[in-house]
């Protein structure tokens, strides 16, 4: 149905981490990301981003690269070649209550249109470039990490005044003598 560019899927048993150590390499400065990885040269660290190449990141160096950079696209990555679900920072999930429930709600609709509308881009072209699948899945990623924390941030606020939830909404379903 959709054409795929075999350059770019080499290795499909690693395919998403293949495309997120290249997703990595073109969204990060590499020489600063080295620097503060303490890896010696950004020569060395985009050598080690490209799975031809004999270099290959160690675990300890993906930590550094992904604590100096913020992007966790590379743990994604391997994350979904596992077929489990992409990373949800503990800092993040930690500040969530710093976002109203409704504000996290509609950036979450706003971002899944947008997934709907690439995909409608997707079908009409039946085709995807490896940019759309960057973007497809930067957004899936943020919106799957926004729902597990809007998912925690709902649990704490019930289990923080979990009596006068309950009985809110006992009020709002319960019949009402009189009222009805």
């Amino acid at each position: 149905m959709y054409t795929i560019n075999s350059s770019t899927q080499m290795n499909t048993k690693s395919c998403h981490l293949n495309g997120a150590l290249r997703q990595f390499a073109a969204d990060e400065n590499l020489k600063s990301v080295a620097a503060k990885a303490e890896i010696s040269s950004a020569q060395i660290l985009r050598n080690k981003l490209c799975l031809e190449q004999p270099h290959k990141l160690s675990v300890v160096e993906l930590v550094a690269i992904t604590r100096s950079s913020g992007n966790r696209c590379i743990i994604d990555g391997v994350l979904l070649d596992l077929d489990c679900a992409v990373s949800v920072s503990l800092v993040e999930l930690g500040s969530a209550s710093q976002h109203e429930l409704t504000d996290r709600a509609l950036d979450i609709t706003v971002n899944a249109a947008q997934l709907g509308a690439l995909a409608l881009d997707v079908k009409t072209t039946k085709r995807i470039t490896e940019r759309m699948r960057h973007e497809t899945v930067r957004r899936a990623t943020y919106v799957m990490e926004e729902l597990a924390i809007f998912v925690h941030d709902v649990e704490q606020k019930f289990q923080a005044i979990p009596v006068l939830t309950v009985a809110s909404d006992a009020l709002q379903t319960m019949p009402m003598p009189g009222l009805m």
